[in-house]
C-alpha cells in the first residue's frame, strides 16, 4: 500500500514482471546452452577428429620411428658394407697393381727368352752348318783313315816300318838285313820349339848331327827318315829309296796313283812321314796325310808302275 502510494507497480505485476523477465532470462539461457551445448558438440567432435588424427599421428610417428631405426640400421648396414667393399676394392686395386707389375715382369721376361730363344736359334744354326761341314770333314777323315790304315798295315806288312808313340816318335824299322829279316832298327825323335832332337838310335849312325842340322835347316823329315833307312843298311839299296826314285821317274804323274788298293794309296811315302808326327807323340798317326785326288789312268800304264816299283822292292834285298 504504502508503495502504491508512492507509484509504484503492484506486486503482481511487478511479480509477473519479474517472471517474464526471468523467463526472457531462461529462454536466453537456453539458447545461449544449446548455442554453447552445440559449439561444445561441434567443439568436442572436432577435438575427436582432432584426437583421432593425433592418434593416427602418434601411430604413423611410431611407424616412421620404427621405418627410422630400421633405415639407420640399414644405413649403417650399407656403411658397413662400403667400408668392407672399399677395403676389398682398394686390396683388389693393390692386388691389381702388383699383377699389373707382374705381367710387366713376365712380358719383359717374355721378350729377353724370345731373344735368348732367337740368338739360340742363330747359333743352333751356325752350328748346324759348322756341324754338317764337321760331319762332311769327318766322313773324309775317315775315308782317309780307312786308305791311311791299308797304307800302314802294307807298310808294316811289306816294308816293315812301324811308329810309336811315346816321349816322342820311335820310328822301327825291319826286313833291312836281308839275312835276318826280323832284326830291328829304331830311332826315335821329338819336336821342340820347331826343332828335331834326336832322343835314341839304335844302333848308333854316323853323322847323326849333321844330318839333324840338315834336316833342322830343310824340314825334310821325309828325306831325314829315308836317309836313316840307308844308315841302317848301306849296303843295300832300300825299298824308300826306290820309292823315291819311282816318283822321281813318274814326278810328272803322281796323280796315277789312287786309293784304290793299299799299295797304290801308300805309294806317296812324303805324305806318311811329316813333321807334325813329332810332336812329342801327340799325333803320330793322326798326322799322316793320303792324296785326295786321282786321274784316272790307262790299265796299261798303272800295271807297268807297279811292275816298276816292284821290281826295285825285290832288288833291293
Amino acid at each position: 500500500m504504502q508503495g502504491i502510494r508512492n507509484g509504484e507497480k503492484p506486486i503482481p505485476e511487478a511479480m509477473a514482471e519479474l517472471r517474464l523477465s526471468f523467463e526472457r532470462k531462461i529462454s536466453d539461457l537456453r539458447e545461449r546452452s544449446s548455442v554453447a551445448s552445440a559449439s561444445f558438440s561441434r567443439c568436442l567432435r572436432s577435438s575427436r577428429v582432432v584426437a583421432d588424427d593425433y592418434l593416427a599421428s602418434l601411430e604413423k610417428l611410431d611407424k616412421l620411428k620404427d621405418e627410422l631405426r630400421e633405415g639407420r640400421a640399414n644405413l649403417a648396414e650399407q656403411l658397413s658394407v662400403k667400408t668392407r667393399n672399399g677395403a676389398r676394392y682398394a686390396a683388389m686395386t693393390k692386388d691389381l697393381e702388383a699383377k699389373k707389375a707382374k705381367c710387366e715382369q713376365i712380358k719383359k721376361m717374355i721378350s729377353d727368352r724370345r731373344n735368348k730363344v732367337d740368338e739360340c736359334t742363330s747359333i743352333i744354326s751356325k752350328s748346324s752348318h759348322a756341324l754338317e761341314a764337321s760331319e762332311e770333314k769327318l766322313r773324309q777323315g775317315q775315308s782317309e783313315k780307312e786308305n791311311l790304315d791299308s797304307a800302314i798295315a802294307w807298310y808294316q806288312k811289306s816294308l816293315g816300318l812301324r811308329v810309336v808313340e811315346g816321349e816322342g816318335v820311335k820310328f822301327i824299322f825291319n826286313k833291312i838285313d836281308s839275312t835276318n829279316p826280323d832284326k830291328e832298327y829304331s830311332f826315335t825323335v821329338r819336336l821342340d820349339n820347331d826343332k828335331y832332337n834326336l832322343l835314341q838310335c839304335d844302333p848308333l849312325v854316323e853323322g847323326i848331327d849333321d844330318l839333324l842340322k840338315e834336316v833342322n835347316k830343310t824340314n825334310d823329315f821325309f828325306g831325314f827318315v829315308r836317309i836313316m833307312r840307308e844308315k841302317f843298311a848301306p849296303s843295300n839299296f832300300s825299298v824308300v829309296k826306290a820309292v823315291s826314285i819311282m816318283q822321281t821317274s813318274l814326278s810328272g804323274d803322281t796323280s796315277l796313283i789312287t786309293g784304290s788298293s793299299p799299295v797304290e794309296s801308300s805309294l806317296l811315302v812324303p805324305s806318311i812321314v811329316t813333321p807334325s808326327i813329332a810332336k812329342t807323340g801327340a799325333k803320330s798317326k793322326m798326322g799322316i796325310k793320303t792324296p785326295t785326288s786321282s786321274v784316272r789312268r790307262s790299265a796299261r800304264l798303272r800295271v807297268m808302275s807297279l811292275f816298276i816299283f816292284f821290281l826295285l822292292f825285290f832288288f833291293s834285298f
